[in-house]
């Protein structure tokens, strides 16, 4: 299999999409915190930021924000490393979980980051998952609400760009 040559990029946000293994199962609605617990505990980690995301049952996507000297593939490698054992545990399985590349490209602008956004905030309405895309518990979209208690109610607070 071929690797793919990424850009040493820093100093950026990226537009991240991670997709669940063809031959593992869809993630369940008990592993969806173990998820988030994930990016949380990366992000702690890394210090990168974490500008908006959308857990979909066999893909996540995220904004995510990195400055020098860490990278996209790093912050990346770190999430999907957490999450696959937090995931492995609950399971009581071994082995990958991760397709073993990701797809990503760094926002150029602010009407991109915007279009990104509201790209993974719709994902889980063109999935049919939920008829409003307020109603996925899963996503950042109502860290960006103007209700206070549907701020709170997310289960990991965002970091604002400043794009």
């Amino acid at each position: 299999m071929s690797r793919v040559k990424r850009l040493l990029d820093t100093g950026r946000v990226f537009f991240v999409t991670v997709n669940v293994r063809k031959d593992r199962p869809n993630f369940t609605e008990n592993e969806y915190p173990l998820m988030i617990a994930a990016l949380e505990d990366s992000r702690r980690k890394l210090s990168f930021r974490l500008c908006g995301y959308v857990l979909m049952p066999e893909h996540w996507h995220a904004l995510i924000g990195v400055d020098h000297p860490l990278t996209i593939s790093r912050a990346v490698q770190d999430i999907k490393w957490t999450a696959a054992r937090r995931i492995g545990r609950h399971r009581k399985t071994g082995g990958s979980f991760w397709q073993h590349q990701f797809w990503d490209r760094f926002v150029r602008n602010g009407k991109e980051f915007g279009e990104r956004l509201a790209y993974m905030h719709l994902n889980p309405v063109r999935s049919a998952l939920v008829d409003r895309p307020e109603d996925w518990m899963w996503s950042s979209l109502n860290n960006f609400a103007l209700d206070r208690a549907r701020v709170a109610q997310c289960p990991i607070q965002i970091d604002y760009s400043d794009m």
